[in-house]
């Protein structure tokens, strides 16, 4: 496995990679708040099967630049998915693999390019068609807050970016425990 660099969508991502080159792409995205480890695992079996597989460091996650334009959300990744395939040079035979935010990549990137990608498979995120009503439940909520919490405009940006180096205390505890 190596660490690389690719041009995509107008960012440099780094990039964790294993397998041939020439094989059919499988692109593992991340969720929040992990990287591009989290596939160490997996890369070299997807490898061993044939597969060039590559997981980036999503943007905003160093050594990947931050993005000039600000944008995290994630329709920004799944554009960036879908750059990352033509970067690759992957052809229909690709398959994408997203974990928690990565899953909401990994659902937009198929759907807006569905020619792309022969298989998707996630984890930790159901389709947000199925969703529904229920992420908005009191159970629900209790265990997603950080989604909105990260999300909100007026959340600060030291926050968000884990500038001050201190774990984030809210009414549930000390994030991350």
């Amino acid at each position: 496995m190596e660490q690389r660099t690719i041009s995509a969508n107008g960012l440099q991502f780094a990039c964790l990679a294993d397998g041939p080159e020439d094989g059919p792409l499988a692109l593992c995205l991340h969720g929040f708040p992990d990287t591009a480890h989290t596939w160490r695992y997996l890369l070299p079996e997807l490898a061993s099967a044939g597969y060039h597989a590559v997981a980036p460091y999503l943007r905003g996650y160093a050594p990947t630049e931050l993005a000039p334009d600000g944008s995290y959300q994630v329709g920004a990744l799944v554009r960036d998915a879908n750059a990352l395939h033509d970067a690759l040079g992957a052809d229909d035979r690709a398959v994408i693999v997203g974990h928690d935010w990565g899953a909401l990549a990994t659902y937009g990137a198929v759907a807006h390019r569905p020619d792309r990608w022969r298989k998707a498979v996630t984890a930790a995120v159901p389709p947000t068609a199925s969703i529904g009503m229920s992420l908005f439940t009191y159970a629900q909520l209790r265990c997603s807050w950080y989604m909105f919490f990260f999300l909100s405009p007026t959340t600060p940006s030291s926050t968000r970016s884990g500038a001050t180096g201190r774990p984030v205390t809210t009414g549930r505890g000390t994030w991350p425990a």
